[in-house]
């Protein structure tokens, strides 16, 4: 009975606690947090039961112990890391090298492009019979007896200095000159197209040698090309100065262009001119002639003959740069094998620096209307010698306003030339103390970003010489030929080395299907992931979650309704 009475005791003790608000929040609280976890738990098993992800089943399974449970986590979330990190640098291949450069599936015969712009100098800058330039060097270094020259004298003598070693230019020359002032001085004094060339004959027929070169003005003054488009198809002549013209060819009615080519049917006789075949007689060979009494051993040093450069006929030639030579009295053999590149539309889509090259569409250049990787490289140098010396040489195609350097400025010209070529390394620029000029320079410098065009063709050259002893042919010709020594000719011919040749082409290496492609099958290989995956997990956070929270809430609202009922 006593014991009896202290459980009841007891029992009447505790009912009171139970019943308190206090005690009924913890215990709904704690009921609603277990009910949640549940729901959460039960929602967890359900989609890893239902997932066809490799290796989820496993761990949702209620009757797996777990060890295994536990075994099958650490598989899952191995997976997940190494196909996480393999698709990483999947991506980083994709974004850093979308493109790879291969060879064409097919030939390109050489009639499909057109025949090398051939640009020849001679090295001969001056008439010695017009104007010693070898005397005026020795009288320009006495002070004395430069006063007792004439300007006209003195400007010609630093004019032909502009064209000449650079270490020959006076420093306290000229510092600026009028443009047109220094061509006409130049022309005036410098060996014209007759005196250069005897002959010429392309395709195997004799022509008129003014019929197929033509007058351009370079660094090294005036040369003559071969095959180069006209002045209004290469320039925008809206935006360069009028003082003199560049090329004296003036070509209209020009059907090709670098990115298309020659349009279908385009008769064989379209300019540019294209050749039929390869071989010696189907290029161009013309005689190139040298008097005796006009070479000058002081303005280009102890190397006489001609400069000769093989180049795109939408480039402007630069023979200060690359060249080969044609030696007096010597027969030159040029045979050209065309490398070619081209970029498949694929990549028209990508950013310029990814692809690594430029459309036609891409970039702008002032002066010139077809963007090659030549053309920006000239039109840089312009601007960056512009800012960095306050004029350009005359050679430098510019603008209407900018000013044109002389010899008293030679020394910038060769200082910024080779401060362009340093600019990124931050080398001959670089220094706390540098001024507002070379700060302007240095960005100019930057903008240039000189990329190669997406269409590009350049031209190898293979060369061979030989003596060419025309007077010994001529006195078997002729027995009363008489060798006064006055002429020392070079014969340069120019072909084709081969019929055909195989392009180059930029293609995606990873485009996105591939991409897409790539990381599904790591998915696939490591998880079992696929497309229907990624639908299952979203039904799962969407739809199926909210159908089972508007069931519950359903639910609770029916008991509610029940409760109010009954009570």
């Amino acid at each position: 009975m006593k014991r009896r009475f202290r459980s009841n005791s007891l029992g009447k003790i505790d009912d009171p606690s139970s019943d308190s608000p206090v005690a009924n929040v913890l215990t709904n609280n704690t009921a609603e947090k277990r009910s949640t976890f549940g729901s959460v738990k039960e929602y967890f098993i359900e989609y890893t039961t239902n997932s066809n992800l490799h290796g989820l089943k496993y761990i949702g399974e209620k009757q797996r112990t777990y060890p295994e449970k536990l075994f099958w986590v650490l598989m899952f979330t191995s997976c997940v890391l190494v196909c996480g990190s393999t698709m990483m640098k999947v991506f980083k291949k994709w974004a850093e090298n979308p493109v790879i450069v291969s060879f064409a599936e097919t030939s390109t015969p050489v009639w499909q492009i057109p025949y090398p712009a051939v640009t020849v100098c001679s090295e001969t800058k001056v008439k010695q019979t017009k104007f010693n330039f070898t005397k005026y060097y020795h009288i320009y270094r006495h002070e004395t007896a430069v006063a007792n020259l004439s300007a006209e004298v003195r400007n010609t003598y630093e004019d032909v200095c502009m064209i000449c070693d650079d270490h020959l230019a006076p420093t306290n020359g000229r510092e600026t000159s009028m443009a047109n002032e220094t061509i006409e001085n130049l022309r005036r004094i410098s060996p014209d197209i007759h005196d250069i060339f005897i002959s010429c004959n392309w395709l195997d027929e004799w022509n008129d040698c003014t019929n197929m070169f033509y007058e351009v003005i370079t660094e090294e003054g005036f040369c003559y090309t071969f095959n180069s488009l006209g002045a209004d198809e290469l320039f925008r002549l809206e935006n360069l100065h009028t003082d003199y013209n560049y090329l004296a060819l003036d070509q209209k009615n020009i059907t090709w262009t670098l990115d298309g080519g020659y349009p279908p049917n385009s008769p064989l006789d379209s300019y540019p001119w294209r050749g039929s075949g390869y071989g010696a007689k189907a290029g161009p060979t013309f005689l190139l002639n040298t008097e005796t009494i006009d070479l000058d051993y002081l303005c280009k040093g102890p190397v006489q003959g001609f400069k000769i450069l093989l180049h795109n006929p939408a480039e402007l030639p630069r023979l200060s740069e690359q060249f080969f030579r044609a030696p007096l009295s010597h027969e030159v053999i040029v045979a050209v094998k065309p490398k070619m590149m081209t970029t498949s539309e694929g990549l028209r889509s990508y950013d310029p620096e990814r692809r690594q090259c430029y459309f036609s569409s891409d970039r702008y250049l002032k002066y010139f209307k077809i963007y090659t990787q030549s053309n920006c490289e000239m039109e840089c140098l312009t601007n960056f010698t512009y800012a960095r010396c306050g004029c350009v040489h005359f050679g430098m195609p510019h603008g209407q306003n900018m000013s044109t350097c002389n010899s008293g400025k030679m020394e910038c010209l060769k200082t910024a030339k080779k401060e362009l070529v340093t600019v990124e390394m931050k080398l001959g620029m670089a220094g706390d103390g540098e001024n507002d000029t070379i700060s302007e320079a240095r960005e100019v410098a930057l903008r240039c970003k000189c990329l190669p065009a997406c269409t590009s063709i350049e031209y190898e050259a293979e060369t061979s010489q030989a003596d060419y002893d025309l007077k010994s042919l001529l006195r078997a010709y002729s027995p009363r030929f008489t060798d006064t020594d006055k002429h020392l000719p070079s014969q340069v011919l120019v072909f084709f080395k081969e019929a055909q040749f195989i392009a180059s082409r930029r293609s995606e290496l990873y485009g996105q299907t591939d991409f897409l492609a790539n990381c599904g099958g790591l998915l696939g290989l490591f998880m079992g992931f696929s497309i229907l995956s990624v639908v299952e997990i979203i039904y799962f956070l969407t739809l199926r979650l909210y159908y089972l929270l508007w069931k519950k809430k359903d639910s609770k609202i029916n008991a509610d309704l029940n409760n109010k009922r009954l009570g």
